[in-house]
């Protein structure tokens, strides 16, 4: 019986040792579950954000067809308008060639008045020239004049100075 009973203790430390290890792959698995299943969880958070990113795409080409078609019947437009311009402009050149010539008549006669503008402006510095000298002989006159007329009013000064002392001295004459 000893024999039986340390067999099934020997059985039972097998047993424990058996599920603890299978406990521990329990655990292991577990957390390999749980690791893969953040993956999962991860994937699928890029697979949402590609979708969105993809209808945003979606959305950005439809938009750029649409404006390429406007794009696409502006420039049609704008060439329309082009061949139309160069029909005027071809029209226009006949017009301009006359304006030209006209353009260069108008030049000679500028021309003829700009050599009698020259003229009348050498004259007038002339006279300009004239004009100073002669102002500045007023001035030198004026100035003459001044100092006369200070001169004078010293005179005056004096004058009436020596006729209070000659009246002075008459009185004293007459006193005496």
């Amino acid at each position: 019986m000893l024999f039986e009973i340390a067999k099934a203790k020997e059985e039972r430390a097998k047993d424990l040792d058996e599920i603890q290890r299978l406990r521990e792959l329990n655990a292991y698995r577990e957390r390999e579950n749980e690791g893969q299943g953040q993956k999962i969880r991860a994937t699928d958070y890029e697979l949402s954000k590609n979708h969105e990113r993809a209808n945003d795409l979606s959305k950005i080409s439809e938009q750029r067809d649409f404006d390429l078609r406007r794009t696409t019947e502006a420039l049609e437009a704008a060439q329309a308008e082009l061949a139309l311009l160069k029909d005027q402009g071809a029209r226009q050149s006949a017009d301009n060639s006359n304006a030209q010539r006209g353009l260069d008549r108008g030049n000679e006669d500028r021309l003829a008045l700009l050599r009698q503008r020259e003229s009348e402006i050498l004259r007038g510095k002339e006279l300009q020239a004239v004009i100073f000298d002669l102002e500045s002989k007023i001035r030198a006159r004026e100035d003459q004049i001044q100092l006369v007329r200070k001169e004078n009013d010293d005179v005056k000064f004096s004058n009436a100075g020596l006729t209070d002392r000659n009246n002075g001295l008459r009185i004293e004459i007459q006193a005496l």
